[in-house]
C-alpha cells in the first residue's frame, strides 16, 4: 500500500500546467491513498477524480480545502473544525478523516493543514493536540495513518511532541534518518518567492498510528513532485511526501 501527500497551492501560479504534472505524477506513483490540501474548488476535485482514475473520492467541502483520492471504498468521513484558530489568519482550520475497506481490512486516515507562520507554534501546538484528541476518537482499534502540511520543521514542539512524546510513527525519517527531506525547498522558485516568510525545511508528514495490520512495515519513503517540466513549471509551491508499506 502506498499514501501520499501534497499541498496543491491552490489554483495559484500556472495552475493548470502545474496540474497536468500533478496528473502526470499520480500516474507514476500509484499511490493506493491521496491525501491533497488546498483543493477548495469542489467542482475541480470531481475533475481531478476524473482526470486520475481513482474510483473514490472523498470531500470535507469547499472550505477546508482537504480531499482524499482512494482505490479502496471510504465507508465513514468527518471534518473537524478546530477550535485553535490563528490570529493571524481569517479563516479556520480542519482535519479530514476517512475510514476505508480495503478487502475486510478497515483503515483510518486523517488529512490536516496547520496555520503557517514560523513564530506560531503555540498555534500549532493547540491544533496538534485538538487533532490528536480526533484521531483517539475515530481510530478505535484500526491502524490510522495522519498526513498533511504540518508548517512546522521536524524540530519544531507540535511535531517533536507527535513523534517523542504521542510516538507517532515519522513515517519519512524511519526510512530516511537524518535526512531534513525538504519538502519547502527554495530550488522551487514559487517557494524561493517567500523566502522572507519561510525558512527551507520539510513542513509535510505521513505519520502512522500503528494498532494491526496494514502497517506493519515500512518499505520506503521519499519527497516526490519536488522536480520542474522543461518548462520550469513546477507542480506546486510545496513537494509531497509519498511512503510504501
Amino acid at each position: 500500500m502506498k499514501i501520499l501527500t501534497l499541498n496543491t497551492w491552490q489554483e495559484r501560479g500556472p495552475w493548470r500546467e502545474r496540474w497536468e504534472l500533478i496528473f502526470r505524477g499520480l500516474k507514476v506513483y500509484d499511490a493506493d491513498i491521496v491525501g491533497f490540501q488546498e483543493v477548495f474548488n469542489m467542482e475541480w476535485a470531481e475533475e481531478i477524480q476524473k482526470r486520475s482514475g481513482y474510483p473514490y473520492l472523498a470531500v470535507s467541502g469547499e472550505h477546508s480545502g482537504l480531499i482524499f483520492l482512494s482505490k479502496f471504498k471510504p465507508v465513514e468521513q468527518e471534518c473537524l473544525v478546530m477550535k485553535a484558530k490563528s490570529a493571524t489568519e481569517d479563516y479556520l482550520r480542519y482535519v479530514f478523516y476517512i475510514r476505508v475497506d480495503r478487502d475486510g481490512e478497515e483503515i483510518a486516515f486523517f488529512n490536516t493543514h496547520l496555520s503557517w507562520r514560523a513564530d506560531e507554534n503555540d498555534v500549532r501546538m493547540k491544533q496538534t493536540l485538538e487533532l490528536e484528541v480526533f484521531v483517539n476518537q475515530k481510530m478505535g482499534d484500526f491502524p490510522a495513518a495522519v498526513m498533511g502540511d504540518f508548517n512546522g520543521a521536524a524540530n519544531t514542539p507540535p511535531v517533536v511532541y507527535l513523534r517523542e512524546i504521542r510516538k507517532w510513527i515519522d513515517t519519512f525519517w524511519a526510512k530516511n534518518p537524518g535526512d531534513f527531506g525538504l519538502t519547502w525547498d527554495y530550488r522551487n522558485p514559487y517557494a524561493e518567492a517567500e523566502r522572507e516568510k519561510m525558512a527551507e525545511r520539510r513542513i509535510d508528514y505521513i505519520f502512522i498510528r500503528e494498532k494491526i495490520g496494514a502497517f506493519a512495515k515500512i518499505g520506503a519513503s521519499r519527497v516526490v513532485f519536488n522536480e520542474p517540466s522543461p518548462e520550469g513549471v513546477w507542480p506546486s509551491d510545496h513537494f509531497g511526501v509519498m511512503t510504501q508499506f
